[in-house]
């Protein structure tokens, strides 16, 4: 698990490549990483092996596995050749190097990942302690904005505590209203957008806590999928200019996410859950009852899906979901558990997410605990 990462990437447009270095500061020695399908290692600290390797649990998806000699807990190595997309396996991942739209985040690999070529290690590695960074980007053509969730300083991005990366690069034009930055490819709609996100802030920060920082909002083009950061969120256009932009208002709950154990986050319950069911009570707060009951039965319809596609699945507790790697149940499933049991316990609810926000680490015992606790109600998780 990473400590601390220095990356110094340097980006090739027409070929949609890069050559990179990276130092990393691991929590204990690690002797195997893992790379973007189209990158190969060039050199390292210690002699090394390097091949393409799928992953154990999910061999549609290609790594470069680079395993040194020895384990090390400080490590450089640089790296080389052309991004590849994963969409042909995750239709969201189209992550690429190009004078339209680049992305660079953590899901395609740009950076060295500690893990063996593994799905639940390198999910272990990911959501694992949170570390600093600092990159240098070079290469981006006159006219291009770079696009970052934490600090950016000419071409030099830092960002601390994190457990992610995400980088675009685009013509952005850049708006700035306190305590909102967003990136965004067109200025169309963003006024209303800005005023919504402020509402939805307010609302969440009067039941959860204010949030110190900036609240960063980066656009995609479609199908790129939704993601959040520390401080910041990866939107598509349409969904940042929806007449109620519930996607939106998801991302922003992520400000507020629990901190699972590695083996609760699995299943994606502690963040995916809890943010879809905050962004529908944001909807309620901001657009009204109707709206808010439209969305609950959106979700249930989306669940009915998934169960007749895999009908063990209504079956099964949240605890098991990730381990069968049915992580989409939290989107759905899973804020129907927290909008039951928001019903049955009534403004109590508020004060379980507030004592969940106080714990260090969450798992589904503790979560059970505290809700017995704290509201009274028995829940099986």
């Amino acid at each position: 698990m990473i400590n601390r990462l220095n990356l110094h990437l340097n980006l090739d447009f027409k070929k949609g490549a890069l050559e990179a270095e990276a130092k990393l500061k691991l929590a204990g020695k690690a002797g195997t990483f893992l790379l973007n399908r189209g990158l190969k290692a060039d050199s390292a600290s210690v002699p090394f092996s390097w091949r393409l390797e799928g992953l154990g649990g999910f061999e549609a998806f290609k790594t470069s596995v680079v395993r040194l000699k020895e384990p090390l807990e400080e490590v450089e190595l640089n790296y080389l050749g052309r991004l590849e997309s994963y969409e042909s396996v995750l239709p969201y991942l189209k992550d690429s190097i190009s004078r339209g739209y680049t992305l660079l985040r953590t899901d395609s690999l740009f950076y060295p990942i500690p893990s063996e070529p593994d799905f639940e290690s390198i999910i272990k590695s990911v959501v694992g302690p949170e570390f600093n960074a600092e990159i240098t980007v070079e290469g981006v053509p006159e006219g291009l904005v770079v696009a970052f969730g934490g600090e950016i300083c000419g071409n030099r991005l830092r960002i601390e505590g994190t457990n992610r990366l995400d980088i675009a690069i685009a013509p952005f034009t850049v708006i700035e209203e306190e305590p909102f930055r967003l990136f965004v490819l067109s200025e169309e709609g963003i006024e209303r957008t800005l005023k919504l996100l402020g509402k939805a802030y307010g609302f969440y920060s009067s039941i959860l806590g204010h949030r110190a920082g900036k609240f960063t909002v980066i656009e995609t083009p479609e199908d790129y999928g939704g993601q959040a950061g520390k401080g910041y969120a990866l939107v598509s256009g349409s969904s940042l200019r929806a007449e109620i932009p519930a996607n939106l208002y998801h991302e922003l709950a992520h400000l507020w996410n629990l901190r699972a154990t590695p083996d609760a986050h699995l299943s994606r319950f502690f963040d995916e859950a809890f943010a879809n069911y905050l962004a529908a009570l944001a909807i309620r707060e901001i657009h009204g009852e109707e709206a808010f009951n439209s969305f609950i039965e959106g979700l249930k319809r989306d669940y009915e899906v998934i169960v007749r596609r895999f009908p063990e699945a209504e079956k099964l507790r949240p605890s098991e979901w990730g381990r069968l790697g049915l992580w989409e149940l939290s989107y759905t499933k899973g804020a129907l558990i927290l909008y039951e049991l928001h019903r049955r316990a009534g403004d109590a609810f508020y004060d379980v997410l507030r004592r969940l926000l106080k714990e260090e680490k969450v798992g589904f015992e503790r979560f059970r605990r505290i809700v017995k606790e704290v509201a009274g109600i028995e829940v099986t998780v």
